[in-house]
């Protein structure tokens, strides 16, 4: 407008002196091209037939100015006939129709979009055009990318009309040659820095830099700060420096730390379920103490989560506190919502396309009419997650609108694949060449015809054809047989077997077996099996060993196996914490063998760290098995060994413990068996994403003829490594390599192990 004003002023005084007071004989318009003449001509005081006055054409211009649609207006006259033509020059605002952003690929446009000015439908200023490049300049220099470019291009698509477009080149993404930080002393740099997923390269590995990580890595540091009692702790300002070519960036985290603060009173309020002293027991921040933010939060949860399994579901404990900055200490009170106390009124199952209802029913350890227990829920929850008939198990407790004295359980569930096929070939120095098929039906149901889904029953059929072993087996169990909390089951089956690598002979069995199981506490369950095999050896040379010889021919043996378990562990599959303990006791009479075997079995999961990706187990096995009735003989199929994929890896199977030759003085020696067994597998677990685990093991392994035999020295050892890792349509597969540690000379260097299997 100020131009407009000044070029008002030249032609006043230029009319001032030849053209004022003549007649306007025309009024035109020029520069118009989205505004129509219309709206121009109703805000002229100047029309034709009037005298012309200068300052009725400054005027004139004010108010076309005013409308908001020029950048630039003057005017001219020109004489023509008896008076002069008045012509209004302007200069249309340029509108932008479109904002256009080319080439980003590392920033999403809705990011850009927040750094630009430029929007759809408002004026065009090309002098912003450097604000705007430089402020995409530094939001991909903020970003890690210091090489970019920018250019911004404007076509004109209409009148008045553009688009802008953003051509961006965003070049290579520099790497972080270092992180450094100043101003800690609470914390070491090495203590900062690995709490940080934001680190410096290493050769060519890593050292990428994104932007939404390293604010998460600055508020993960704070949170540790104020664990460590700094409650004021800042991260007043971070420097980020390029090299040179841009390719490379050195990162400075500046710290002020603050005062440490101590806790001089911890109390509870509003408590009156639980007394102070009882509240008090789930606390682990009192008087005294270091302030840790962290754990005053999760003394508080705990709190409410002991009113929630206690039938409290609506409780809630907020922590509040307030900071004495002249001593530097804390006053920390509990303040805890009790709500009311909720019984179930029922339960309610959805999402269960496949699984019959009574099937989740039936594995809830929490019944309509209980009060609510948090504690026998989350039993609940892992017992429906071990039936591995679901993806996904959700229980929560909602308060019935109509009774405040009710909760109604919500058990929400999505039905995972029915069962498992696995079928190939292989091949192993134990076996020769093989293939085998097995279909494994974890959600069975027999009476629901076509489809046999959805009763949780298991159904396993297993067919194994190879060069020395033929197998044909077939399982099925129902773990509430008709309504009643009573597991039942029943195996067959049909094996040929020859012997090789040492004695050369064949064995054949087949037989059946039942079996009962009862649910005794959400830990413990009671087993009973009772069964019946037939044995046939032979094609055995006549010089044999007479370990073989004497069980030449058939022999039957009828078996009763109790056993008593203990699981609290979290899980069957990928087991992160808890224990597992099981003990059995096999009686063998009433046909041609006689003995006795107990079995112990024990496994302990010990997570490590917060979040769990490290988990230690130690597992221990012990066994011993002895003629009894007047026997004087353990069928060899029935002794203790070890070695091989299920006891000690690395070695060959059943390579440890005692041997005899193949013929009484000469010959290859083959694995006897013994009395005592005793087995321990420690293994490590690295979690590295829910579907990949790294494992490292150490087994080791001793049998013995006898109990008196019994000698450390005996005892191998090995050690290994292994990879598991889920499939899509494949499942879980889990590959070991055992290394023997202390083998004998004709034990091979080591041994793979590999487990697989296809979902449907």
């Amino acid at each position: 407008m100020g131009f407009a004003l000044i070029v008002v002023g030249l032609l006043q005084g230029a009319w001032a002196q030849g053209v004022n007071g003549q007649t306007v004989t025309a009024v035109r318009f020029q520069g118009l091209e989205r505004v129509s003449e219309q709206v121009v001509e109703s805000q002229l005081e100047v029309q034709v037939g009037q005298a012309l006055n200068s300052r009725a054409i400054a005027r004139d211009i004010r108010r076309l100015y005013e409308l908001g649609f020029f950048t630039n207006i003057k005017a001219d006259s020109t004489p023509e006939g008896a008076g002069v033509a008045v012509t209004y020059i302007v200069e249309e605002k340029r509108v932008i129709s479109e904002v256009k952003i080319i080439g980003n690929n590392k920033i999403k446009d809705r990011n850009i979009r927040g750094a630009i000015t430029f929007r759809e439908g408002e004026s065009f200023v090309a002098d912003a055009f450097g604000e705007e490049r430089q402020s995409l300049l530094d939001l991909y220099a903020d970003k890690g990318f210091a090489n970019t470019q920018v250019d911004i291009i404007a076509e004109k698509i209409g009148p008045s009309r553009v688009r802008v477009i953003y051509d961006i080149h965003e070049g290579r993404k520099a790497r972080i040659n270092s992180v450094k930080v100043e101003g800690n002393e609470a914390m070491t740099n090495k203590q900062v820095k690995k709490l940080m997923k934001t680190k410096r390269k290493r050769w060519f590995i890593g050292g990428k830099y994104e932007e939404e990580q390293f604010e998460m890595d600055l508020r993960k540091v704070l949170d540790e700060y104020g664990n460590h009692g700094r409650l004021e702790a800042d991260i007043a300002k971070t420097d980020i420096h390029y090299t040179p070519s841009g390719k490379g960036m050195n990162i400075t985290l500046h710290v002020q730390e603050g005062p440490e603060y101590t806790v001089n009173q911890m109390s509870i309020a509003n408590n009156i379920v639980y007394d102070d002293d009882e509240a008090r027991e789930w606390v682990e921040v009192f008087e005294e103490d270091i302030h840790n933010r962290g754990q005053v939060e999760d003394d508080a949860e705990m709190i409410a989560q002991a009113y929630q399994e206690s039938g409290y579901i609506n409780a809630t404990v907020t922590p509040q506190v307030t900071l004495d900055r002249t001593n530097k200490t804390t006053n920390v009170t509990h303040n805890v919502r009790e709500g009311e106390l909720k019984y179930i009124r029922q339960i309610e199952v959805a999402g269960n396309e496949i699984t019959k209802d009574e099937v989740v029913r039936r594995e809830m350890l929490i019944e309509p009419g209980d009060r609510y227990d948090g504690h026998l829920a989350k039993l609940s929850q892992r017992r429906l997650e071990a039936t591995r008939y679901f993806d996904r198990v959700r229980l929560f407790p909602l308060d019935a609108e109509d009774d405040p004295l009710f909760a109604d359980l919500h058990v929400d569930v999505e039905d995972g694949d029915v069962g498992t096929f696995n079928f190939g070939t292989g091949f192993s120095t134990e076996e020769g060449m093989s293939a085998f098929a097995e279909l494994n039906v974890n959600n069975f149901d027999i009476r629901n015809w076509p489809r046999f889904t959805g009763g949780g029953q298991q159904l396993k059929l297993r067919l194994n054809i190879g060069s020395t072993r033929d197998e044909f087996s077939l399982s099925f169990t129902d773990p509430e047989i008709f309504g009643y909390p009573l597991a039942f089951g029943f195996d067959a089956f049909n094996e040929t077997y020859q012997v090789t690598g040492g004695a050369d002979y064949d064995e054949a069995q087949q037989g059946f077996g039942i079996r009962f199981g009862k649910v005794l506490s959400p830990y413990n369950t009671v087993r009973l099996h009772m069964g019946y095999l037939e044995s046939d050896i032979s094609e055995l040379p006549f010089f044999i060993n007479r370990e073989i010889r004497r069980q030449r021919g058939e022999s039957t043996t009828i078996s009763t196996r109790f056993q008593f378990e203990r699981d609290t562990t979290d899980r069957k599959m990928d087991t992160s914490e808890g224990a597992f303990h099981s003990i059995g006791l096999t009686l063998a009479a009433f046909g041609d063998n006689e003995f006795y075997r107990v079995d112990h079995d024990s496994a302990w999961y010990f997570p490590l760290g917060e979040e769990k990706n490290w988990v230690l187990s130690f597992r221990t096995r012990e066994g011993y098995v002895s003629e009894w009735l007047g026997s004087e003989y353990v069928p060899l199929q029935d002794r203790m060994y070890a070695g091989g994929t299920t006891t000690v890896r690395g070695f060959d199977n059943r390579d440890i413990g005692p041997k005899q030759k193949e013929f009484p003085i000469w010959g290859s020696d083959f694995a006897v068996g013994g009395d005592l067994r005793w087995i321990t597998n420690t293994e490590i677990k690295y979690k590295v994403t829910d579907q990949l685990r790294l494992y490292g093991f150490v087994d080791t392994g001793g049998v013995w003829s006898e109990a008196g035999d019994f000698d450390f020295g005996d005892i191998k050892y090995s050690v290994g490594i292994g990879i598991g890792f889920d499939v899509p349509r494949m499942g879980p597969i889990r590959v070991d390599y055992g290394f023997p540690l202390n083998a004998d000379e004709d034990q091979g260097s080591g041994k793979l192990h590999m487990q697989t299997g296809l979902k449907f």
